[in-house]
């Protein structure tokens, strides 16, 4: 049981700007204290436990040297892979065991939102260390008290963050204090790396404010002073920045020139790049930069470790401080916890505020849209939990992830009770809020996922029958014979149909093929939508293989594309193919995706408001079932007044 009450740091704003000055006071204590070598026993009989899923150096030695040096203790693992992690234990079962022997925890982890489930399953406080690229607010603790040292403020100072400005945890943490203490953003981002959109909303709506986005060539042009730079070079195109004229010594007649108080510098984020930007060649930051009118006052930030972009000439520039900031860690973190200590006397506890928490009692939950959002790495004890977002769209209903505060944009919203859905537009926002009180609202990706659910259109206009059973049975020979006809090896084919009509159509497919050539290809279902196992072999059978196979994913129609496009990449996680086809019974020729079937039953071109609905009896009925094969078009009527289903 922690002897310190739930006060957590997950953000920078869990901290008040009266708090964030008295932590500061307090590291002018300590720093002073340690200056004297004065002994402290603040912390004496607390344990501190330090756990990181991803490498460090400075903030876990810095922490823990913090704890030692108030008093306390210390356990820690320092490298995850070592610990029943590595066995498959949750992250929500690890702090839960770990707050047994603790009182305290220290999280860093690679995943956006660790450190807010860490807090909620953790009985002790939570400090947040890092989590994925979301926030390090005890690391923008240190920027903001090495700056306000250096300048003796923090309001008013305009602040140029440059660089990396989507996968720098640090910079979005930074970005959230510096408007809260009055500061002026100016925004410098390498191509491609801007500042992320839920950043900026979440500044909009919270702060009321906003800042400029400029060019490297801007910034050299900058009228006003700049008093610290964030900057993470990455890219040829920046080398002038640094080796070249800064320009910053040519002010436009009239004016006096404007002054750089401090650079920022840190490394490219390459652990979290992946695949999707390839950054240029590293430049170098040396002396030159600070030998212009203008910058010759600067100081030199970094919050280490460094690479190739900063040269280690300027070491013994008295304008360097990165060593200094990195000092400073201990301080600040030692204020922290004494911080902390405090709020215990007090009495203060963290309060999660969970109203405007939207509830989804039924299946299907909406999934965050970001692949590295916590909720897609817990297990199904962690469902993705959503609010209304800040932005307002006229065309989709958006949600906001609570744990990586990503926004996902909903096309289609349903209402539990009467199983109705509806093409969401502005006319909807009021029901959909009532829905969200009465915990009946539900959300779907596509028009396939709400009929998959048992949803059914609030209003169709006249339908007519597309295909009959005998028409759907020639287009199932048809794929069979397409197929056949394509591929020479059928012995290296693997089907996949798309639950739950691809799914049939699927084994029918691999009838037709067994009955002609005599090879029973292996055939599963895949379930794009579904919260449990995704694939479920078909027929009984022990195992399917992806790798090195030809696949062929089935389906019944192809609306968007979004769902064939879902489906191909839970099929690579399970292996990787040697080609990847599809076959669909119907083309309706609409794709929002350039997706496009290799094998086609039937083209049914259809207007965008149009659909196309099939319903198949189920295998092994033999006709008996009262559903027989048929595909029928209709449009899908808006909603142009209040859903009755809703009143």
């Amino acid at each position: 049981m922690s002897r310190l009450s739930k006060t957590d740091v997950v953000s920078i704003d869990d901290l008040s700007l009266p708090e964030i000055e008295r932590v500061f006071t307090l590291a002018d204590e300590f720093a002073d204290a340690l200056a004297r070598g004065d002994t402290l026993s603040i912390a004496n009989g607390l344990i501190m436990a330090t756990l990181f899923y991803e490498p460090s150096t400075r903030t876990r030695l810095s922490f823990e040297s913090a704890m030692h040096r108030l008093g306390g203790s210390v356990i820690s693992s320092a490298d995850m892979k070592a610990s029943s992690a590595a066995k498959g234990e949750s992250l929500a079962d690890t702090v839960r065991i770990v707050s047994g022997y603790a009182d305290l925890i220290v999280l860093r982890h690679p995943h956006d939102g660790a450190a807010r489930v860490a807090a909620e399953y953790a009985p002790c406080p939570v400090l947040n260390a890092g989590d994925g690229s979301r926030e390090h607010p005890t690391q923008t603790l240190c920027d903001l008290f090495i700056l306000r040292r250096k300048k003796g403020k923090l309001k008013g100072l305009t602040v140029a963050l440059c660089g990396d400005l989507k996968f720098g945890r640090t910079v979005h943490s930074l970005i959230y204090a510096l408007a809260r203490f009055g500061a002026n953003i100016v925004a410098v981002p390498t191509s491609g790396m801007d500042v992320p959109n839920y950043v900026l909303e979440r500044l909009a709506a919270e702060r009321n404010y906003s800042f400029s986005t400029v060019t490297m060539d801007e910034l050299k042009s900058l009228a006003g002073g700049l008093d610290a730079l964030y900057l993470t070079p990455n890219a040829p195109h920046q080398m002038a920045l640094f080796t070249g004229d800064l320009g910053l010594d040519k002010a436009p007649a009239g004016e006096a020139p404007a002054s750089l108080d401090a650079f920022y510098v840190t490394r490219l984020q390459k652990e979290r790049l992946g695949g999707e930007i390839k950054p240029g060649d590293y430049v170098r930051f040396d002396a030159r930069a600070l030998k212009t009118h203008r910058t010759q006052e600067a100081v030199v930030m970094h919050p280490l470790p460094r690479t190739d972009e900063l040269a280690y000439e300027l070491d013994s520039d008295p304008r360097a401080v990165y060593f200094e900031q990195a000092a400073v860690g201990v301080p600040v973190r030692m204020a922290l916890i004494a911080w902390l200590i405090e709020q215990n006397r007090k009495k203060r506890a963290s309060a999660r505020d969970s109203s405007g928490l939207i509830r989804f009692k039924t299946e299907p939950f909406p999934r965050c849209v970001n692949s590295n959002c916590v909720t897609r790495f817990e297990g199904a004890h962690l469902r993705p939990r959503f609010r209304l977002a800040r932005t307002v769209d006229r065309a989709s209903l958006p949600l906001r992830c609570d744990y990586c505060e990503r926004e996902l944009r909903i096309e289609f919203v349903g209402h539990a009770r009467s199983h109705r859905y509806y093409k969401y537009d502005e006319s909807l926002y009021g029901y959909v809020r009532q829905w969200i009180e009465e915990q009946s609202l539900a959300v779907f990706e596509t028009v396939k996922q709400a009929e998959e659910s048992g949803y059914e259109p609030y209003r169709r206009g006249p339908q007519r029958e597309v295909m009959n059973s005998a028409e759907i049975a020639d287009a199932v020979n048809s794929l069979a014979s397409q197929i056949a006809a394509d591929i020479p090896d059928l012995t290296n084919v693997s089907i996949f149909g798309v639950v739950s009509h691809g799914a049939v159509l699927a084994t029918r497919v691999r009838d037709v093929l067994d009955a002609r050539i005599g090879i029973h290809a292996p055939c599963a279902a895949i379930d794009v939508y579904g919260s449990g196992e995704a694939i479920h072999l078909l027929d009984g059978a022990s195992s399917l293989s992806v790798e090195g196979r030809t696949i062929i994913i089935v389906d019944d129609v192809i609306n968007s594309g979004w769902t064939i496009q879902r489906a191909m990449t839970m099929i690579w996680q399970h292996g990787r193919p040697a080609s990847v086809k599809l076959a669909v019974l119907i083309d309706r020729g609409h794709l929002a995706v350039p997706i496009r079937p290799n094998y086609v039953g039937k083209n049914i071109p259809t207007a965008p408001s149009e659909r196309v609905q099939v319903r198949l009896a189920p295998p092994g009925t033999n006709g008996k079932h009262k559903t027989h094969d048929r595909a029928t078009i209709y449009s899908m009527l808006e909603a142009a007044k209040a859903p009755e289903q809703a009143k």
